[in-house]
């Protein structure tokens, strides 16, 4: 990629304390949690997870620690701010010393939240924004079982509101994980349309990222591999359940996407996702792999060298075109792999009537958090265009 940075750019980069990755990573958790010189913890998950048979696995690896553990099997998918504050009372009811997430990212969204909650008063939603949280949380384990999120390594903590129908986020760096553990037999479980959702979750992370106005030459090379990787693998983990190799690709592109979201940000793929995902109940990878492809054209004439860098990473031959054709073969890339995965590709296709276009256009622009890094600004009219492009015919 021969992207031109600024010689005087300034930029940092934010990880959580401790990373540990690998295939059997899991058995870890005992060990990492000993290290915190505690007694009394708390495993967050939900129902299906705990039905893998992965929940029991470390539970016994923390007590052989001689650790005291409970269980809190209640986290429901696409977490609601309710959802967040019976999270955060079953956290406060017994004098836990730390916690360990067990799921996909909204298991381990309401972990940091219990973290916080421990040593932190009142309700959550008082939480909601930019570095609000008074005190560190208890320590906290991370350990996803999805391939896409990125939330063991990022410093957000997504809840929707159910009045206003869209999402929001608890954003602070005081949700980093102190341990991040990702093991890639943790995702075999995960039924090809969880595989899809959760792939197209880390790609939409790594190519806004990389869009992104605060993107840097670190963001975009952790970017640039993962999207590499998906590439490579999104395909073959979805058709083969059990294709450890692709497994632990999928992972680790998920993991650098992640790292690239919590430094770089997102832009208006996710301002889209969020304003139609919340009220129709739409996975937020699916919802955020619909709007992918059309928020890469709407920012190409902005970005051109950059998409053409991820073209390139998808494996696009692109050796006589021009710059600005070969950056349009990201778009086409993008598009041909959720049709090969079985991803919807419009929202006429997610049964959403054309004449909400205008209602999600307007809660689109309400994402001030992601469009402020948008690289190409977006009107009232810009917004609605790009909704109706989306709809589909």
């Amino acid at each position: 990629m021969n992207t031109v940075y600024p010689s005087i750019m300034k930029f940092s980069f934010q990880t959580p304390k401790w990373m540990l990755f690998g295939s059997g990573a899991a058995e870890n958790v005992g060990l990492e949690a000993k290290q915190f010189n505690v007694k009394k913890g708390l495993i967050l998950t939900d129902e299906n997870i705990e039905k893998t048979g992965l929940v029991d696995k470390v539970r016994k690896s923390l007590e052989v620690e001689g650790l005291e553990i409970n269980i809190f099997n209640k986290v429901e998918p696409e977490p609601r701010l309710e959802m967040a504050e019976s999270t955060a009372n079953a956290a406060r009811e017994s004098k836990y010393e730390f916690v360990v997430g067990i799921g996909g990212g909204s298991v381990l969204d309401m972990a940091k939240l219990a973290s916080i909650a421990i040593t932190n008063p009142g309700d959550i939603s008082r939480y909601v924004g930019g570095a609000k949280i008074q005190k560190p949380g208890v320590p906290k384990i991370l350990l996803p079982t999805t391939a896409g999120t990125g939330s063991e390594v990022s410093r957000y903590a997504v809840v929707s509101l159910s009045a206003e129908e869209l999402k929001t986020s608890v954003v602070d760096p005081k949700l980093l994980a102190d341990v991040a553990i990702v093991d890639p037999t943790a995702t075999v479980t995960m039924p090809p349309k969880t595989t899809a959702g959760s792939g197209m979750d880390a790609l939409s992370h790594a190519v806004e990222a990389m869009m992104s106005l605060e993107s840097s030459p670190l963001t975009d090379a952790v970017a640039l591999e993962a999207i590499e990787r998906i590439a490579k693998n999104l395909r073959a983990a979805y058709f083969q359940r059990e294709n450890l190799e692709a497994r632990y690709n999928m992972s680790l592109a998920a993991m650098m996407a992640g790292l690239a979201l919590e430094n770089a940000g997102t832009c208006g793929g996710h301002a889209a996702s969020n304003a139609y995902g919340t009220k129709y109940r739409i996975p937020h990878g699916v919802a955020c792999g619909i709007a992918l492809p059309y928020l890469m054209e709407y920012n190409l004439p902005k970005c051109e060298q950059k998409l053409a860098s991820i073209a390139s990473a998808m494996g696009e031959k692109t050796d006589k075109l021009s710059r600005r054709e070969t950056a349009y073969q990201a778009v086409v890339a993008v598009q041909r792999l959720i049709k090969d995965i079985d991803v919807p590709s419009n929202l006429k296709g997610l049964g959403i009537p054309r004449e909400a276009i205008p209602r999600i256009a307007e809660k689109m622009l309400k994402g001030h958090r992601m469009l402020v890094r948008q690289p190409r600004k977006l009107t009232k009219d810009d917004a609605i265009k790009l909704m109706d492009k989306m709809y589909g015919e």
